[in-house]
């Protein structure tokens, strides 16, 4: 057994919203102070039990034994759901850890409370409305061009250099992403999600 068991990679997808991937870090971060806290407890157990405070030694070890819940929790609920798009459970499981860790050690709970007040941010309407917004404006560029275009002569578009073939399709084949959007509440999101970040509605 080693620290992979408990602890995830620092970093998640590079696909995540800026405020899931701040969130993920804030987390992340609790983790560790909680693994810290964790350790210092169990050692404290172990030595107040040998020096004959027993109450106090078994006080520190069922403390240790929650942090060590706590990351196995936040490893499997949080940040495995944050890295597959599920933002909706990944948010409802941070808020009970985050509660529990608070119970445990204040520390690792506050810096995991902030993260969850981060999470929140993906919920915003503004998620919702930019994506119809982007279309409504493309619907309505045609329409107040086209009188400019039948009053003025047609002019020839500027030539643009064109890459090599090879690299315009190295380019092209690292940026694209497959989007499909949600059929409840119309977010755009990558393809390879199974359930929407926004609404958490399963994709069709």
């Amino acid at each position: 057994m080693d620290l992979n068991d408990f602890l995830v990679p620092e970093n998640g997808p590079s696909w995540l919203p800026a405020s899931v991937a701040e969130a993920r870090k804030l987390v992340y971060i609790g983790q560790l102070f909680d693994l810290i806290f964790t350790l210092i407890a169990l050692l404290a157990g172990v030595i107040s039990i040998l020096s004959g405070n027993v109450g106090g030694g078994v006080y520190s070890l069922i403390a240790a034994g929650l942090g060590v819940v706590l990351l196995l929790m936040l490893k499997d609920q949080v940040f495995a759901n944050l890295d597959q798009g599920n933002f909706k459970k990944a948010s409802d499981s941070l808020l009970i850890w985050t509660i529990i860790g608070f119970l445990v050690y204040i520390i690792p709970g506050l810096v995991m409370l902030f993260g969850f007040l981060k999470l929140q941010e993906v919920f915003q309407p503004q998620y919702q409305q930019y994506h119809a917004q982007q279309c409504q404006a493309g619907q309505e560029l045609p329409a107040q061009q086209a009188p400019a275009s039948q009053s003025a002569p047609a002019r020839p578009a500027p030539e643009q250099p064109v890459p090599p073939a090879g690299q315009a399709h190295g380019e092209h084949k690292e940026k694209k992403v497959d989007m499909t959007k949600c059929r409840k509440c119309g977010v755009n999101y990558p393809a390879f999600m199974h359930n929407c970040p926004n609404c958490n509605e399963p994709r069709h």
